[in-house]
């Protein structure tokens, strides 16, 4: 039976192999996450290495980042699309709170989304505009560990994530976000 390890190796290495489906709905089967009790694992930054989704923007590539950062105990995430190799928050980003449905499911409330420049002095210079039509979902975790997050979305979409070591990037965000 494939690994978690398996997984990661073939996400690092054959990021579009027909495979990755297969094993990520066998370890989907042998987990419990449970809001209550993993909401720690779920804090970080995770790089989305796979989906189902046929949008380019849900794809990966090797040449851009495609991170979501969350913060579960205050409620907020970020997802960015960013240039690969740039530590900082830069490129296209969509802010979202965070909300308790279950104790599997995740809501989220996407709120601004635009452009995110470098920083000039303290603050990024950002053309981010708060989005009114009220734009909802949710993602339902099926597989946590403190290197992968499987998890699908309300529209059916399967997401393979794999955690970044990058407390950098963390901190930027928690510095970001209290401006919103």
């Amino acid at each position: 039976m494939e690994s978690e390890d398996d997984l990661i190796n073939l996400l690092l290495k054959s990021p579009n192999s027909e495979s990755i489906k297969t094993i990520a709905e066998k370890l989907e089967n042998d987990h419990n996450f449970t809001f209550s009790e993993d909401k720690n694992a779920l804090k970080g930054v995770w790089e989305l290495r796979w989906s189902s989704s046929n949008s380019p923007f849900l794809k990966y590539s090797p040449f851009i980042d495609n991170l979501q950062i969350l913060d579960p105990f205050n409620l907020n995430g970020l997802n960015l699309l960013k240039p690969r190799g740039i530590k900082s928050i830069i490129g296209t980003g969509i802010l979202i709170r965070l909300y308790y449905i279950n104790e599997k499911k995740i809501g989220v409330k996407f709120t601004h989304a635009g452009v995110i420049g470098p920083k000039f002095g303290r603050k990024n210079i950002k053309a981010l505009k708060e989005i009114n039509n009220e734009q909802l979902g949710w993602l339902e975790i099926t597989y946590l560990s403190n290197k992968l997050r499987i998890c699908r979305g309300d529209k059916g979409t399967l997401f393979v994530l794999r955690k970044i070591n990058s407390s950098s990037l963390f901190n930027n965000f928690r510095e970001f976000i209290k401006i919103y």
